[in-house]
């Protein structure tokens, strides 16, 4: 494959009647989704070539016609998302400049805010003619995920065609995928996780649901939904699928299709996967591993025998077409229980950080692993091996503190909270002013569980220097527009 492009070409040429694409009511067959593409990807100036081009990409159908049609076009997306705050949008907007948006009708109210002066194109501009096929190459840019950096100023990830096809291939060879899957995304295609969900309807020729965000909310409506549109195969992140285990969601409804639940972002809590498990044995599930900075994901691990509720799972192993390394200081790490910093090489890897080559440098390295010198990215995780020689997450680098002399993963003290009984969710932050470790619980609704209780019930299971000074019950932790914890809010309430 040349590019992403010929793979849904491939899939329109042998099955050009079958639903690609639905939300709601919304359909597109393979053949119908390639073609509006193309016609609308003619509205774009022929002289543009592998420029950035934005596209306001909520949650339908129509999004994933806008992206096609700027890859039809021979340019990249960049994937925005409507709900941003206007200074962050500018923010992107100025550091992209793109010459052409996408979106809808109503999106086009959201330029008011901001300053563009380029054309913004809605389904109206398409032309009776399809645009010709692009001759992209593999090396070409396929689209740009901007990400929040630690300063706060969006960063952008420009992937290439070549990278996404070498996660695909991977991907499909690993897990068995195949045309009679049912997708069904739950991550905003603003956030890099949809486009594992995009990217594989179109090489393998399945059918993307787009589930309805406000169904997450409801969680018996969400799984009467996966049934009605027959969903085998979802890709959530944990706070997604956790929901459904709080509220006991099987007790009255249970998926009846479902094959392979997968889930990936965050450390997904035991005590809601053994739910899962238990409830619903059948399907495969699996635990994913990955980063902006590589098309896709880089580890895996397929969950067998049992867990207790007090333990996480391992990453895993290298997806086929990774290589992982850990580094304590320069040292290679081989031996288990050792802590290293996780590097990654594979072919998956992104072009750059756009527009910055000083954080393109240090992220993305020449290494020398034994082998000769290698294109690696530095990922600022830390992790360690098993005795099975999988993956074990310790921290990210930024959630490593030095407090009372000791060197504490505030990860470890998520976990073992997160494991006590009446506790749903919790989030570990280290106040750094007042230099105590603050823990954020968000308790059952039936708890009557106090801060000062929950440490009481830490102070057996965590040493004393790890113990949180403070312990903030919430009758919800925040969630960022994907479904995470949003840290930063919580940041703010320190």
């Amino acid at each position: 494959m040349r590019n992403v492009l010929d793979y849904l070409q491939s899939v329109v040429a042998r099955s050009p009647d079958k639903i690609a694409v639905a939300y709601r009511e919304t359909r597109y067959s393979f053949l119908e989704l390639s073609l509006s593409a193309r016609r609308l990807a003619a509205a774009i100036p022929a002289q543009l070539r592998n420029q950035p081009i934005g596209v306001f990409a909520d949650r339908s159908a129509e999004a994933v016609l806008f992206c096609l049609a700027v890859l039809y076009s021979g340019n990249f997306y960049i994937p925005i998302d409507p709900d941003l705050p206007e200074k962050k949008m500018q923010a992107i907007l100025d550091d992209a400049g793109p010459e052409v948006l996408l979106g809808s009708e109503d999106a086009a109210k959201l330029l008011d805010a901001v300053h563009f002066s380029g054309r913004y194109l809605t389904l109206s501009a398409a032309s009776d003619t399809p645009r010709a096929l692009p001759d992209t190459a593999g090396d070409d840019p396929l689209y740009m995920i901007y990400t929040s950096g630690s300063t706060g100023k969006p960063k952008g990830v420009l992937k290439s065609h070549a990278a996404e096809i070498s996660f695909l291939e991977a991907y499909c060879e690993t897990f068995g995928f195949g045309p009679d899957e049912v997708i069904g995304n739950q991550t905003p295609f603003f956030f890099d996780a949809a486009g594992k969900d995009l990217y594989l309807m179109l090489k393998t020729g399945a059918t993307l649901e787009i589930i309805p965000t406000e169904l997450f909310a409801m969680p018996p409506m969400l799984i009467e939904y996966l049934n009605e549109r027959r969903v085998t195969f979802i890709s959530w992140v944990p706070t997604a699928l956790s929901i459904v285990a709080q509220l006991k969601t099987f007790s009255f409804v249970r998926p009846e299709t479902l094959r392979n639940v997968f889930f990936v972002g965050e450390v997904m809590p035991m005590k809601h996967l053994n739910y899962w498990r238990k409830m619903l044995p059948e399907p495969r599930y699996v635990n994913l591993y990955g980063s902006t900075e590589i098309a896709g994901i880089c580890a895996w691990y397929e969950v067998t025998g049992t867990y207790d509720d007090a333990q996480s799972l391992p990453m895993g192993k290298p997806l086929c077409n990774c290589r992982i390394y850990l580094l304590d200081g320069e040292q290679i790490v081989t031996e288990a229980d050792r802590v290293g910093e996780l590097y990654l090489v594979s072919p998956a890897l992104a072009l750059e950080y756009f527009n910055d080559p000083e954080k393109t440098a240090a992220g993305f390295q020449m290494r020398d692993f034994g082998a000769g010198p290698v294109r690696c990215f530095k990922t600022g995780d830390l992790a360690r091996y098993d005795n099975e020689g999988n993956l074990v997450f310790a921290s990210r680098t930024d959630y490593q503190i030095k407090h009372m002399g000791h060197r504490i993963e505030l990860g470890e003290i998520e976990a073992v909270a997160g494991a006590l009984p009446g506790i749903e969710r919790c989030c570990c932050l280290y106040d750094s002013i007042k230099n105590r470790i603050v823990l954020f619980c968000q308790t059952a609704p039936d708890s009557a569980l106090t801060g000062k209780e929950i440490r009481q019930m830490l102070r057996p299971r965590l040493s004393a220097y790890m113990l949180p000074a403070k312990v903030h019950l919430l009758p919800a932790l925040p969630l960022n527009a994907n479904g995470k914890i949003d840290r930063q809010r919580l940041k703010e309430a320190l």
